[in-house]
């Protein structure tokens, strides 16, 4: 683990504490002074990993302020700070519904429900889960209220599908997507409550907040509510704004699977969450897929029509698991591409909340196009959940960096990274928090899988001492094993994503087939290939096809460091030699160079394998090794006549990963420890800075690179074994 991560994890928790107000946390020291619902959601996940009692008090405070037909609502106000925000309760007047909380002071409207997530995970989070069961108990009762209350009061077509009446209960405040039905809508100045903003008096630029004939609106659709006395029959018959939100159902679709998992702990019945969440998700998959503009769009229930405005949010049904394998492949090709900062585009930060070809697209301006932490962090659950891992790998670097860059702001601009609205802001530094204990829990996950490792390999293992005949002759050895190889890549390996799936490759007849060429490898002759090309792809396909069949030989479950000396004891016989994953590695595509946990040569000097040895190194073949793990480079087949090519694309892709983050404020890069075990094949290290150099996308980290060569600080991230699949 860098230290830095460690570092900065502190400075979030006392941002977490400065903002702390004795039950609950406010966003912010001074520009939001109360306690905001979705907001103490992502606080108490923040704090789930450490502080296990101001989570759950988090949580149980804002529900404390729960409306009696079950709404939780977006502000629960500080009596001590009244004065500072606008609209408070003199304004909101929720006195008038008798379902307002007595003695509490709230707004009238609700936000995404974030809060099941929350929950869950303060009992994951838990070093003691079992002590959380009664906080379970007695939250359960109220979350099932909450999502209640959305179905039975906001779904008045049983469609599965909830509306939001303000845009303030979209989270995500002046989005272009609330300009046409908010410009629907005609104020009479003369007749609208008069009303004093006070957020332009924190220090907030105008330019990046909402404009005054906004907030007009927000204030006319507030003065509705408390006419109608907070009566959602009474509001639905007259609201000029009801929108069924892509963002607003996909959180409660993924927060209804939480109440499922919560209902199980518990001992309750998980059938109601189960309903809503299969309903919900078949109802986003079908109304509100464009199918044209490939995103999810809102639906205007006024109108009876969607609105084709594209954003962030549009993205969100990933989160939830909604999208259909096919609208997640088109989601996925809309996500990266310059619309939204592609990935290794190298000029922006992803995901911008807006789509930055389009005319309104303003990176400094609210949710009108900068990079907002929260959003990102559920987009790159999402990706995650569908297998884009490296993408998720290379927006979860962005949200990593940008608050140890630029400081713990609101939001970012989305190609330079400034940091705008307030700073240290609650739930960037929760989020933050959270993000960070990913790689810890990594680092735990590996120690205990090394404490509990079963020893499967006690000698070594040939893997190609089968009986069958290969029936191929040994000339046309090599093309038939890459093109066997090839199709295991075809069939078994999503490049894109990275992974293989091991469970379907065990039990298949290709693999089957690969197994039976291998067996004509006991006497291959490996002076029959020719070129440096050939011998590359030769090796390299061989190295990385050993792993998969070992994982799969020996039934891996989690790490290849289930079994010690994995690759040192697996072995191929070629040519009447035996070769582990190692030999190939260090003996022949590193030229027979130390390995990094020896202290002599991979051969001897006897050894007859060195005369297969290739040099000079090509220091990108690191990028094309897979070691069946996730901190590895990602599977590939390499082809002899392009591999060149796809080394070069390899290299690029490892550099502008995760694994690559360049931190020119502190003057250092945090760097994957494959640069630590194999400096010298990059020509030390300052071979290592002329690497990043060429391969950095990122125009600001290649000026800092070549600036700073001489005194950049290196620190190394812990390396991820767990398995690929």
């Amino acid at each position: 683990m860098a230290r830095i991560f460690a570092n900065y994890v502190e400075k979030a928790k006392r941002i977490l504490d400065q903002n702390w107000m004795g039950s609950s946390t406010k966003p912010a020291p001074a520009l939001y002074p109360h306690q905001w619902n979705w907001d103490s959601g992502f606080i108490a996940i923040g704090r789930s990993h450490y502080d296990t009692r101001r989570a759950i008090i988090e949580i149980e405070t804002l529900f404390d302020a729960q409306w009696q037909n079950g709404m939780v609502p977006q502000i629960v106000f500080n009596h001590d700070a009244l004065g500072h925000y606008f609209p408070e309760p003199d304004f909101w007047q929720t006195e008038k519904s008798p379902n307002a909380p007595q003695g509490k002071l709230t707004s009238g409207i609700t936000m995404p429900p974030v809060l099941a997530m929350a929950v869950e995970r303060i009992y994951r989070n838990a070093r003691r889960p079992r002590t959380v069961l009664p906080f379970l108990e007695r939250i359960y009762p109220k979350l099932l209220m909450l999502h209640d209350y959305l179905y039975r009061e906001r779904d008045p077509k049983d469609e599965g599908l909830v509306y939001i009446r303000h845009p303030w209960e979209s989270g995500i405040d002046n989005s272009p997507t609330w300009d046409i039905p908010l410009g629907r809508m005609h104020v009479d100045g003369a007749t609208l409550p008069p009303y004093e903003r006070k957020d332009l008096g924190h220090g907030a630029d105008p330019k990046t907040r909402p404009k005054d004939e906004d907030y007009d609106r927000y204030v006319y659709l507030v003065d509705l509510f408390r006419r109608c006395n907070y009566d959602e029959a009474r509001i639905r018959e007259s609201c000029p704004f009801l929108i069924q939100d892509p963002l607003f159902n996909s959180v409660l679709c993924r927060a209804n699977e939480s109440l499922v998992e919560i209902a199980r702990l518990i001992g309750a019945s998980p059938d109601q969450a189960l309903s809503w969440a299969e309903q919900t998700g078949s109802a986003i998959r079908q109304k509100l897929w464009h199918p044209e503009h490939k995103i999810f769009d809102c639906f205007d229930l006024v109108a009876d029509m969607p609105i084709d405005v594209d954003t962030s949010a549009g993205f969100l049904p990933l989160f939830a698991g909604a999208a259909s394998k096919e609208q997640a492949e088109d989601l996925y090709k809309r996500l990266d591409s310059t619309s939204f900062c592609a990935l290794h585009q190298g000029n922006c930060f992803t995901v911008p909340n807006y789509d930055t070809q389009q005319e309104g697209f303003d990176r400094a301006n609210y949710w009108r196009g900068p990079v907002w932490i929260n959003i990102n962090w559920m987009l790159a659950q999402g990706l995650r959940r569908y297998g884009y891992t490296l993408k998720a790998d290379s927006l979860q670097k962005d949200l990593l960096q940008l608050p140890i860059r630029f400081g713990f702001h609101e939001y970012f601009d989305s190609f330079d990274g400034t940091g705008y609205g307030t700073d240290n802001f609650s739930w960037t530094a929760a989020l933050f928090i959270d993000l960070v204990h990913e790689f810890y829990e990594t680092e735990r996950a590996s120690s205990r899988i090394v404490a509990k490792a079963r020893a499967i390999l006690s000698s070594d293992v040939v893997l190609n001492g089968g009986d069958e005949v290969c029936g191929v002759a040994s000339e046309e050895l090599a093309g038939a094993l890459l093109r066997s190889i090839r199709t295991l890549k075809d069939v078994f390996y999503d490049t894109g994503r990275g992974l293989v799936e091991y469970h379907k490759l065990r039990e298949s007849d290709e693999y089957k087939e690969y197994r039976r060429l291998t067996n004509g490898l006991r006497d291959f002759d490996v002076s029959q290939l020719v070129g440096r090309r050939d011998k590359l792809a030769f090796w390299v396909n061989l190295y990385n096809t050993i792993v998969i069949d070992g994982i799969v030989s020996l039934g891996i479950k989690e790490s290849v460091q289930e079994a010690p000396d994995f690759f040192s004891r697996l072995k191929y016989a070629i040519g009447g030699h035996l070769f582990s994953a190692d030999d190939i590695e260090h003996g022949i595509l590193r030229g027979n160079a130390r390995p990094w946990f020896h202290v002599l040569r991979q051969f001897g000097p006897q050894d007859p394998r060195k005369k297969w040895i290739l040099k000079p190194v090509d220091s990108r073949i690191h990028f094309a090794l897979v070691c069946g793990s996730r901190s590895c480079a990602p599977i590939d087949y390499y082809d002899s006549a392009t591999i060149y090519d796809q080394l070069e694309a390899a290299a690029k892709s490892f550099v502008n990963s995760s694994e690559v983050i360049v931190l020119p404020e502190e003057g250092k890069v945090l760097l994957s420890e494959i640069f630590r075990w194999y400096e010298a094949d990059f020509g030390g290290k300052r071979g290592v800075v002329d690497f990043l150099h060429d391969y950095l996308a990122d125009e600001g980290a290649r000026r800092f690179i070549q600036k700073n060569a001489e005194r950049v600080r290196f620190e190394y991230i812990y390396y991820d074994w767990n398995l690929n699949r």
